[in-house]
């Protein structure tokens, strides 16, 4: 994708991924918002996307044509995919040490269905100090066209 072909992301596209292997992994709603939200039956919710600007996208989550959320997402055009740094999380205590980042890309297919990667580093102390490292990656998810 470039600055120019940017609006092709706009659209409509179903919550699940094309071929999904495990029921949680690849979730739409997941990536935008907070892993875990549910809204209920699958089969009726999508999510639309809408292209501000070159470094903006507002996201809104649908369950049949009912808005449930929706947000402005910023982020970048990088090596051909919208790019974006969604959180960092940090408690720092005495007891609970964490610190985590979160990054999502999107991009389109030949066939004009939605492709994304998602990558998360976390690490930490815990209660009794004992240290962990957690890194997540999703990638190449397709997501079809609805509209």
């Amino acid at each position: 994708m470039t600055k120019e072909n940017l609006n092709l992301l706009n659209g409509k596209y179903s919550r699940n991924p094309v071929n999904q292997s495990e029921v949680w992994k690849g979730d739409l709603f997941w990536n935008f918002y907070t892993r875990g939200y549910n809204v209920g039956e699958d089969s009726l919710c999508s999510v639309n996307i809408r292209v501000v600007d070159e470094r903006n996208l507002v996201v809104t989550l649908m369950k049949n044509d009912s808005i449930i959320k929706s947000k402005v997402i910023k982020g970048k055009l990088k090596n051909g995919y919208f790019e974006m740094k969604l959180r960092v999380f940090f408690i720092p205590t005495i007891y609970l040490n964490v610190f985590r980042t979160t990054k999502f890309r999107l991009g389109l297919l030949e066939n004009q269905n939605l492709t994304t990667d998602y990558k998360q580093i976390a690490w930490g102390t815990g209660f009794v100090i004992i240290p962990f490292f957690d890194k997540e990656e999703e990638p190449d998810f397709e997501y079809r066209k609805l509209n």
